[in-house]
């Protein structure tokens, strides 16, 4: 299922329960009057009508609740990481440059930090950073695949559908079903995001910068965000740059657990293995761009 499908369905689904929370409310509302009208004020209203409204009227109240926090949350986390990482930009010459070449068109501040991480924020006033431990650590050619990525999150606008998302999510916690619509959505624009910087620098950068970009911060977690970093989609983007069709996005856990333990790959030279979650490991020089499966 494509992100743009699922985003749509996802926002269809949320209707759907909306007008069936509605219709459900009015007709139990009407069902309460009738009884209250027929038998007085001092009916019994133990009756299963009465419950059933209370149940619906309580797990609206607790998904609005859970929705509007949400929300808030990341909102208040947007303008906070904002105002930290404005104070913490230092001057990186030709990131600019390098990031227009790309098609970013966003402001790029790189700031001084030891861990490995490049993503776009902010729902509406978008903005991309790059640690000074991820610029260390990738070559010239690596550090241009990044702002090809990033401008594909740019375009797709994913911070702000990652705030819809995770808030129409929280809303109807009671649907299972949208945790997998959601999990759909990210590895769509994650695998889109990767097909654009291929396009534009080639298979073997992506490849080198996938392993040594991490997830976002602790401290930027909760912000609405998209990067080139997320090691638990990592299972869903590796087939892609080997060339194969990414596998189907069943389950989080599923998708985590696909080519698990044991598997070896190389991809522009760079080989890493997938541990039992997912994440990449012992990363090392290769001459191939072949996949192999190790026995241990």
């Amino acid at each position: 299922m494509s992100g743009n499908r699922a985003f749509w369905l996802l926002i269809a689904t949320s209707a759907a329960a909306q007008g069936a929370v509605t219709y459900l409310g009015c007709r139990l509302t009407m069902a309460l009057a009738w009884q209250i009208t027929h038998h007085g004020v001092g009916a019994d209203l133990r009756s299963g009508a009465t419950w059933a409204g209370a149940t619906l009227l309580a797990l609206s109240v607790a998904g609005v609740v859970r929705s509007v926090r949400q929300l808030w949350r990341g909102v208040s986390a947007t303008r906070a990481i904002d105002r930290q990482i404005r104070a913490a930009a230092v001057d990186a010459p030709g990131l600019t440059a390098t990031a227009r070449q790309a098609g970013l068109t966003t402001r790029v501040d790189m700031i001084e930090d030891s861990d490995r991480f490049a993503f776009t924020y902010g729902p509406l006033r978008l903005r991309t950073v790059l640690s000074s431990g991820f610029m260390e650590s990738a070559t010239p050619v690596e550090l241009r695949a990044v702002p090809a990525h990033e401008a594909e999150h740019v375009r797709g606008r994913d911070p702000l559908r990652a705030l819809v998302v995770d808030s129409l999510t929280a809303r109807y916690f009671t649907l299972p079903r949208l945790d997998h619509l959601r999990t759909a959505i990210a590895a769509d624009r994650e695998l889109a995001a990767d097909r654009c910087a291929v396009a534009h620098c080639g298979t073997s950068a992506v490849a080198g910068a996938l392993p040594k970009a991490d997830d976002a911060p602790r401290w930027a977690s909760v912000t609405p965000a998209a990067g080139i970093g997320g090691r638990d989609l990592l299972a869903a983007r590796i087939p892609q740059l080997e060339g194969h069709p990414p596998p189907r996005v069943a389950r989080p856990d599923r998708l985590q657990a696909h080519r698990g333990r044991g598997h070896a790959l190389r991809m522009g030279g760079h080989r890493f293995r997938l541990d039992d979650r997912g994440n990449a490991a012992g990363l090392h020089r290769t001459r191939s761009l072949n996949s192999s499966t190790t026995a241990r």
